[in-house]
């Protein structure tokens, strides 16, 4: 698929447009058509509003599965690094999951995170539906931290000295 030409932020790249040129990650509508029954679906992003809006805009053009979009200007940048913080989504931490290819993208709910790694044009990658069943279980948990620190010990790997 494609998306037109946007416009861009010359703090980041020349001023003008950039022709953007995108490929669905494998089964990536069917996650979010099936993720959408049981979650409330936001993206949020560290990228450019403008950027993402192009790339959402094909993922769902009718707007049916992702019911809210947060953007670089929605993060704090520490450091130099833009990292979300969940409590911006005003929504029950208890019951929010966060799927990303970075665990410094949400430092203070690292018990609220699933790694899955970044797609880089694999025809035959399957993550998003290994990951399906582990998230329809944690859409029946009290508690989605509980499972998650169970399963991935993402605490550990931040731990210091």
């Amino acid at each position: 698929m494609e998306a037109g030409p946007i416009n861009t932020d010359p703090c980041f790249l020349p001023p003008g447009f950039l022709e953007v040129y995108m490929k669905l990650r494998p089964h990536v509508q069917e996650f979010l058509e099936t993720l959408s029954k049981a979650y409330e679906i936001f993206v949020f992003t560290t990228a450019k509003q403008d950027y993402t809006e192009k790339i959402l805009d094909v993922l769902d053009p009718q707007k049916k599965w992702i019911r809210h979009r947060l953007y670089q200007q929605d993060c704090l940048c520490l450091q130099g690094y833009y990292v979300k913080d969940l409590s911006i989504l005003e929504r029950d931490l208890a019951r929010t999951v966060a799927l990303d290819d970075s665990l410094q993208g949400f430092p203070y709910q690292i018990s609220n995170g699933i790694p899955i790694p970044g797609w880089l044009g694999d025809r035959q990658d399957q993550e998003l539906l290994r990951v399906l069943p582990l998230l329809e279980k944690l859409s029946q948990a009290g508690d989605v931290r509980t499972e998650i620190r169970r399963k991935y010990r993402l605490c550990r790997l931040l731990a210091v000295d």
